[in-house]
């Protein structure tokens, strides 16, 4: 459960999953009963002590700021905890609070059973970074979302390249989607792609049926690399594959990551249809696990300080860092 602590250790708040749960010390007790309680805010925002102004431990100091034109401060009650009850099934929760509940099923199922293909995914990431390889991310149509994140982002991995061709992007939705049923384009994509034996390639597709990523996957493999699915095994075998010879993406890939998604990838009843796509948030949540445990194994297993990126709106030295680290892959990784 992730804990929230004063700058003098003390514990201010917690909050467990996407529920909020409120544990103020005996101190804000009285003040809280008249109307002067600290804000409550989302995960991740912390309680500074003396202030009801939200607080970011990880922001050195902003309690003192506020813009020239901001209304005072004024203390907020607390609201009562929220509940996420789901023993009547979602149907019976309003739709936003039924889609904060599938999702934390969702990962909650994601990370106990998918642990060890995330280890070994994580493992081959590691092996290869440590080699001076580089990790490449794949993806057509809104997966494609899922490949960008991990490019420059804060707290991942420099050495990092990803294959976003135009015609897939997420952008054009409808071209996208009839594009990567296309056999023979991913060779086309591939014939550009420096994708070295040894290196790693994580290939996105919600569904795995569509020609394109499944064809990318056996070119990568061709080529040497290890491959990693990122897909929805459920959605997966519940269509029929577009590819020639029947092939889905979770048959071609040496590691299976999957992301426990339905059919359809909506989790949230309305009326006759559904709600609440799931595919690109846990997609997202893959890749920053895998970023999370490979750069770990590196240090653990390789001895090696993970060449991560610092966020770029953190100062001189975030930028002078990461400049220093992108200037070894320049000519693997374009960075745009």
């Amino acid at each position: 459960m992730p804990r929230v602590m004063s700058s003098s250790g003390r514990l201010l708040t917690r909050v467990d999953c996407g529920t909020y749960h409120k544990s103020i010390e005996a101190r804000f007790a009285d003040r809280s009963s008249q109307g002067s309680g600290p804000y409550i805010g989302l995960v991740g925002v912390g309680w500074r002590e003396g202030s009801v102004q939200p607080y970011n431990p990880l922001v050195r100091s902003t309690a003192s700021w506020r813009p020239s034109h901001a209304s005072p401060v004024r203390p907020v009650r607390a609201p009562p905890p929220l509940r996420l009850d789901t023993s009547g099934g979602l149907d019976t929760m309003n739709a936003d609070l039924a889609y904060f509940a599938a999702l934390q099923e969702n990962l909650t199922a994601l990370a106990d059973a998918e642990r060890p293909a995330i280890e070994r995914a994580a493992g081959a990431i590691a092996d290869s970074v440590a080699a001076g390889g580089v990790v490449h991310y794949f993806g057509s149509g809104h997966s494609q979302l899922v490949a960008i994140e991990p490019l420059l982002r804060a707290g991942g991995l420099a050495p990092v390249n990803v294959i976003a061709d135009p015609a897939l992007s997420p952008a054009a939705p409808r071209h996208a989607g009839a594009a990567e049923r296309v056999s023979g384009y991913a060779a086309a994509i591939l014939s550009t792609a420096d994708i070295r034996a040894g290196e790693v390639v994580v290939v996105i597709s919600n569904s795995g049926i569509n020609a394109v990523p499944v064809e990318f996957a056996l070119g990568a493999r061709a080529l040497g690399a290890t491959v990693v699915a990122v897909t929805s095994r459920a959605h997966s075998l519940s269509a029929e594959s577009r590819h020639p010879d029947g092939h889905r993406l979770l048959d071609v890939a040496d590691i299976v990551i999957d992301t426990h998604g339905r059919p359809g990838d909506t989790v949230v009843p309305v009326g006759d249809s559904a709600v609440g796509a799931l595919s690109t948030v846990v997609g997202a949540a893959i890749v920053n696990a895998l970023t999370c445990r490979a750069a770990e194994l590196l240090a653990e297993l390789h001895g090696q300080a993970p060449p991560l990126i610092a966020s770029q709106n953190t100062g001189d030295d975030a930028e002078r860092h990461n400049n220093a680290l992108l200037e070894k892959v320049k000519d693997r990784c374009p960075q745009g």
